[in-house]
């Protein structure tokens, strides 16, 4: 029997998500095709949001108000089971996390399994068959490895074990899907951490010589996103070297920044100029479909402290703060959390692609982590003079040690990297170091006059918890009984 692509389906959706038909050819008997690089390029534009839902307050950043868990209290929904740290015997992941229970609804594993098979896979199989230059079809086959190379990236941070050398090779990863047949099985069900590790560095080093200097879009790679992507890779896998090799080569083809010292009006709370997906600074723009709305008081802590005990005197402040403000009085605990403020329309924040500073931030942790303090200055040099009201670099200091240096590239990573899914894994990585072992804690509700029917507690997400590994679906694990979800 004749093998079905996914790519059907996924083009008659497309025909219901965009108004924009003339790269469709319907032919007579009812098939719809795409026939040039240029076609199937169109593809990658409307994937610009990766669903955060089932990690959302898992980290050491979200807050919720009070009022939304006691009104679930003891009835768990998935928001009360993060944001306390609720263990799987409370509250199962697998069956009640979104999407995941019966058959309807699209988990996170599912949609990036989608991406990965109707888009890229599919553009691999048919680049024979499209139409154009050579250097369009190239492109395109280079933009479809990268995305599949960055779900790869996504999935295995959040259903397997970070990558450790001694353990990489025997730890459980993800399934390999590596052509875009519905009816194929992947083999073996589920490849390890090491396997889908090697498989995204193919991807991305078949990739660079093909891509275009400048992407067509914000949601397609180029050169430079490539590199920065590259260099996030080597640096979960802890190879500073090779992370700062291809940081370096990132930032010489953009190491432009937001100047959100000149842009952030605080009195409004939004930034003068529209900031889009199309900005300098966005190397590859990817967004979250529920970014977290609060910060608690921690993070809140820490964007006040600015530089203060890094050389700077207190006039020196973060502009991010000022895209915060305190929510409304009604709002339960809200003298303990921030409200972002700009709409998308204002501020598109790159939560979960690849911005320019995220690159100068990974450049700073390698240095430090090498105990080169002055290659750590240089390259935030911009970054801070970008971010911190009144920055003076000659007065800018460092600890003398590594440990607490690299904690400070840390914490501006916590900054810089809000409101998607960076944290979370930063936390996963980090964790595998007990120099950098952090164990969030919430004390919950933070004013328990507001919501006197939730006790006040301390809640924990313990080092290596069962929680910073998602299981697989449970809907997943029914159609392939050879899957299994992974553990510690």
């Amino acid at each position: 029997m004749k093998s079905k692509k996914f790519k059907i389906t996924l083009l008659i959706i497309m025909v219901t998500l965009s108004s924009c038909n003339k790269w469709l050819d319907i032919e007579p008997k009812g098939k719809i095709l795409l026939t040039s690089a240029q076609d199937y390029g169109l593809l990658f534009d409307n994937i610009t949001s990766y669903d955060n839902t089932d990690i959302a307050y898992l980290d050491d950043e979200g807050w919720r108000n009070a009022s939304n868990i006691a009104s679930v209290w003891n009835t768990w929904n998935l928001t009360a089971a993060n944001m306390l740290y609720l263990p799987n015997t409370v509250y199962d992941r697998s069956f009640n996390a979104t999407g995941n229970s019966g058959t309807s609804g699209t988990t996170f594993y599912q949609s990036i399994y989608q991406r990965i098979s109707k888009i890229s896979n599919t553009i691999i199989y048919d680049k024979d068959k499209m139409t154009g230059s050579e250097t369009e079809i190239k492109s395109v086959v280079a933009e479809a490895k990268m995305l599949r190379a960055f779900s790869y990236f996504m999935l295995i941070n959040v259903y397997a074990k970070p990558y450790d050398k001694a353990t990489a090779a025997n730890d459980g990863g993800v399934p390999l899907k590596l052509d875009p047949f519905i009816e194929t099985l992947p083999v073996p069900a589920k490849s390890t951490v090491e396997e889908v590790y090697a498989q995204i560095e193919k991807d991305i080093t078949e990739a660079l010589p093909d891509l275009y200097a400048t992407a067509k879009t914000p949601y397609r790679f180029n050169k430079a996103a490539a590199y920065a992507f590259k260099a996030k890779v080597h640096l979960f896998k802890k190879e500073f070297d090779e992370c700062i090799e291809a940081a370096l080569e990132s930032n010489r083809l953009n190491g432009k920044t937001f100047n959100l010292v000149s842009l952030v009006n605080p009195v409004t709370n939004k930034p003068t100029t529209p900031l889009y997906a199309s900005g300098d600074e966005n190397l590859f723009f990817a967004a979250t479909s529920s970014a977290s709305t609060y910060i608690g008081q921690e993070l809140i802590n820490l964007l006040k402290a600015g530089l203060q005990n890094y050389g700077e005197g207190t006039n020196v402040t973060d502009a991010r703060l000022d895209l915060y403000k305190r929510p409304a009085a009604t709002i339960n605990d809200y003298m303990f959390i921030l409200s972002w403020v700009p709409s998308a329309k204002e501020y598109s924040p790159n939560v979960v692609g690849l911005t320019t500073t995220e690159v100068m931030l990974m450049l700073a942790e390698c240095y430090a982590r090498k105990g080169q303090n002055e290659k750590v200055k240089e390259y935030l040099k911009p970054y801070l003079e970008s971010r911190y009201r009144n920055y003076i670099h000659a007065n800018f200091t460092l600890p003398s040690d590594i440990t607490n240096t690299v904690k400070f590239v840390i914490n501006e990573r916590r900054k810089e990297l809000t409101r998607g899914v960076n944290r979370f894994f930063d936390l996963r990585r980090l964790n595998t170091e007990t120099a950098y072992q952090k164990v969030p804690a919430r004390l919950f509700p933070a004013d328990p006059v507001a919501t006197p029917s939730i006790p006040q507690q301390t809640y924990t997400l313990p080092v290596n918890s069962p929680l910073y590994i998602l299981p697989f679906p449970s809907k997943v694990i029914e159609n392939d009984k050879r899957l299994t979800s992974n553990t510690w």
